[in-house]
């Protein structure tokens, strides 16, 4: 909701940003989810997302997704969703100094959450986007807002 304020919105009100970081949690329900409804959903934000050219897909989510789909279905299946991810029209988002950083100060301030996730946090604080994700461990860091499907 927006606020007045001397009949004007305040800056630090507005929420103009429509950008969202995918999380793996996010891109492994789209792949693989045996719910229809999930899958069918995940692909409308998808769609929706790169339409707006408002996805933000860090290297360390292609990392992480390629893992578990080689872990649990295989190598080959694991290079099908990787040349996917690439090919996505998502804005891929390189590991660089500035969300290193970031990264390493929440995690100093959050040790319970995964370096990863952090990394993924950092990206979000650093463009100002939330996070397409259902993991609740986001929601242990106040800067960072949380989003699903």
């Amino acid at each position: 909701m927006w606020r007045r304020s001397s009949g004007k919105l305040r800056n630090s009100e507005r929420n103009t940003s429509l950008r969202e970081v995918v999380d793996t949690r996010f891109l492994i329900e789209h792949f693989y989810s045996d719910q229809t409804e999930t899958r069918r959903r995940t692909s409308e934000k998808l769609r929706e997302l790169t339409k707006r050219k408002e996805g933000l897909l860090p290297t360390i989510v292609i990392g992480e997704t390629v893992q578990i789909v080689c872990e649990k279905i295989g190598k080959e299946e694991a290079e099908t969703c990787y040349l996917s991810l690439i090919r996505s029209r998502l804005k891929i988002q390189d590991l660089n100094q500035n969300i290193a950083k970031e990264a390493g100060l929440l995690k100093c301030r959050h040790r319970n959450v995964p370096m990863g996730d952090c990394i993924i946090a950092a990206i979000a604080i650093i463009n100002k986007a939330r996070v397409l994700s259902d993991d609740p461990h986001f929601d242990a860091i106040k800067e960072v807002k949380r989003t699903w499907i």
